[in-house]
């Protein structure tokens, strides 16, 4: 069963010389507890196709479904609570400590103790953004994406700002973490390397989607 269905979506941007299709007819689904790695260079439309499985961009044509009904229908609860999504930015308020940090998207603090732990970041949770490392950073918005225990996970780019090491470690923390929380998760990247971690793959060329 699916947890997230596209049907028919096409997006297109305007500019100085007139609209620019980036999406055209995309069809997609995101099986329940399945992982998919969506790649492609910059400027593909990547970004593009994850924030509108999340409701955070809107189609020109097309629909979303969510379990079998329209994202438009509920999308901003969705986002609290099913959908985590982790951003090319880490997003951290640098006023705020990590636990302020987290309270910010989920305030049950036995909860958020728990996935910290998880995480093995608990050490962190007192500490200000820039008092970590970009690793440490990564961790703790994966923390954050996954407190609400969502059903499903976005990840834009998670290691853009980290070494080679730490890029596989997020990868790995996000994929195992998954796995144990029974979440599907759609991540996007430029590096190819990651495919073989994944359950399904996809690229965008020429504004569709090809399963490879």
């Amino acid at each position: 069963m699916n947890i997230i269905e596209l049907k028919k979506i096409s997006k297109s941007y305007k500019t100085n010389i007139g609209n620019f299709e980036i999406l055209k007819n995309i069809n997609f689904k995101i099986d329940k507890k399945k992982s998919i790695f969506l790649f492609g260079p910059s400027g593909c439309g990547k970004s593009t196709l994850l924030n509108i499985i999340t409701g955070l961009d809107v189609p020109d044509k097309g629909s979303i479904l969510y379990e079998g009904k329209s994202i438009k229908e509920n999308h901003m609860e969705l986002l609290k609570k099913d959908i985590g999504i982790i951003f090319q930015d880490h997003y951290l308020i640098s006023e705020l400590n990590v636990l302020d940090n987290i309270k910010l998207k989920y305030q049950n603090i036995s909860e958020i103790n728990e996935i910290l732990n998880y995480f093995k970041i608990d050490d962190l949770k007192l500490k200000f953004p820039n008092q970590l490392s970009n690793g440490q950073k990564q961790r703790v918005c994966v923390a954050r994406a996954m407190v609400s225990r969502p059903k499903l996970l976005i990840a834009d780019e998670p290691t853009s700002y980290l070494d080679r090491e730490n890029a596989d470690l997020v990868i790995n923390l996000i994929l195992d973490a998954c796995k144990n929380f029974d979440l599907s998760t759609v991540i996007a990247s430029h590096d190819i390397s990651f495919k073989s971690n994944f359950d399904y793959s996809y690229t965008i060329e020429n504004n569709s989607l090809i399963k490879c």
